[in-house]
């Protein structure tokens, strides 16, 4: 599919006009300028025909540190995939020596380069934007991202400047979603899954705020993953950019299929872990648990390893646990087939005269009995079962297991509803 990247210097309204494009809030946008670290991925359509369009961070080129260089490596990356580039300059705050040598490099690439003069609110603003002209860029566009100002045209000439691709039913993908706290090797997964440098990794925590995703196939299955921000307790949250940036992790929850819960091996099992793996089953999602770097243990076998995790996850005993090191690219492979395993599993849907077979061998509540057990959902598998009295949560709890016993449902939650009926 063909590509598009937003460039531009911090604080000019990248993400505002990414997100613009998207019709929905994907990357954070704040006052605070250099929020966007790593490439954030969506994609648009326009007039039936659809493009990826990849928002970066803001260009460092007078600054000199080992951030600013991930950042600037990140927007190279994304400059090298673009069929097209929208360069993003600020109207307010007029031409910058910054835009000045953004716009020399871009140059340099030799690739179709729209300027996006952003903030063109009034008047005043329409006439400040001539000075940009000095760029020697000659497809130029006000727009406002703030109030959807002129991107109709922009769109429009999008389209006509990249190449055709012919149209493909898209397959439904698997949606893997990687959660954990800060520093738990989260955006180093992210990467050695794709094999390519598409987060920003930097040992202090907290370098990952927007969702990055991006898709790939194993086992002739499509993927799609998305990293997260490090998930903290309320109250250890110092800022709004952590406080969107956590809120929007609550909400992709809903939207993926498995969910990987990362945590640092050495540290072990912290109240934070359980909690997001209480956040996780309360959605009721597919669940795998992937203690990390495991490169960096001596002396300890990965079997005490899962029986010390399992005992602390003792509530979610149907998980599946893999451990791996991202770092290393160990257990990796077995990770992803296991993701795979929890979402067809998930999928799986039970015919009536099986369900009815289970019925025989159950032990019947204390005043009634079980009539009937049907499969009403799957995704995930939710088993209304009728029966002649109200049952306390022990003999659900025992319902549930004995479905698991014979059907399985690894990773995944099963659900029980029942119905009380007068027996005849």
């Amino acid at each position: 599919m063909p590509t598009v990247a937003i460039v531009g210097r911090k604080n000019v309204g990248k993400s505002s006009i990414f997100n613009r494009l998207l019709g929905k809030r994907l990357s954070i946008v704040h006052s605070e300028p250099g929020i966007t670290r790593d490439r954030v991925y969506g994609e648009v359509t326009w007039c039936g025909r659809r493009f990826n369009l990849i928002d970066t961070g803001g260009f460092f080129p007078q600054e000199d540190n080992i951030l600013a260089a991930k950042i600037t490596r990140q927007i190279e990356l994304a400059l090298k995939e673009a069929d097209l580039i929208y360069f993003v300059v600020d109207a307010k705050a007029g031409l910058l020596v910054t835009d000045e040598l953004i716009g020399s490099y871009l140059r340099r690439l030799n690739k179709k380069i729209f300027l996006l003069i952003n903030k063109v609110d009034n008047r005043n603003d329409t006439l400040k934007t001539m000075e940009f002209s000095k760029l020697g860029i000659t497809d130029l566009f006000n727009v406002s991202a703030e109030a959807g100002i002129g991107f109709g045209e922009v769109l429009d000439e999008t389209i006509k400047n990249l190449p055709e691709t012919e149209t493909v039913r898209e397959k439904k993908c698997l949606r893997l979603l990687i959660l954990g706290r800060p520093n738990a090797g989260k955006s180093t997964l992210l990467n050695t899954i794709l094999n390519q440098e598409r987060a920003v990794v930097d040992e202090r925590p907290g370098t990952t705020r927007d969702l990055l995703n991006a898709r790939f196939v194993h086992r002739n299955k499509e993927f799609e993953i998305i990293d997260t921000c490090g998930l903290k307790k309320t109250s250890a949250i110092r800022n709004p950019i952590e406080f969107y940036s956590v809120m929007r992790v609550m909400r992709v929850i809903d939207e993926v299929d498995v969910a990987v819960i990362v945590f640092d091996v050495l540290q072990g099992v912290v109240r934070e872990d359980l909690r997001i793996a209480s956040l996780v089953l309360s959605k009721q999602k597919g669940m795998v648990i992937a203690p990390n770097k495991i490169d960096l243990l001596k002396k300890v076998s990965l079997t005490s390893v899962i029986s010390a995790v399992r005992n602390s996850f003792y509530f979610i005993d149907f998980v599946p646990i893999v451990p791996i090191s991202a770092k290393d690219n160990i257990g990796i492979d077995k990770l992803l087939n296991t993701c795979l395993d929890v979402y067809l599993e998930a999928g799986k849907v039970l015919d009536r005269k099986t369900l009815e077979a289970i019925i025989v061998n159950l032990k019947p509540p204390s005043q009634g009995e079980v009539i009937k057990i049907n499969q009403i959902k799957s995704r995930p598998p939710i088993f209304e079962v009728s029966i002649t009295a109200e049952v306390r949560e022990n003999y659900i709890k025992y319902l549930r297991n004995v479905i698991r016993n014979y059907f399985g449902f690894c990773g995944v939650p099963v659900l029980i509803k029942t119905r009380v009926i007068k027996k005849r």
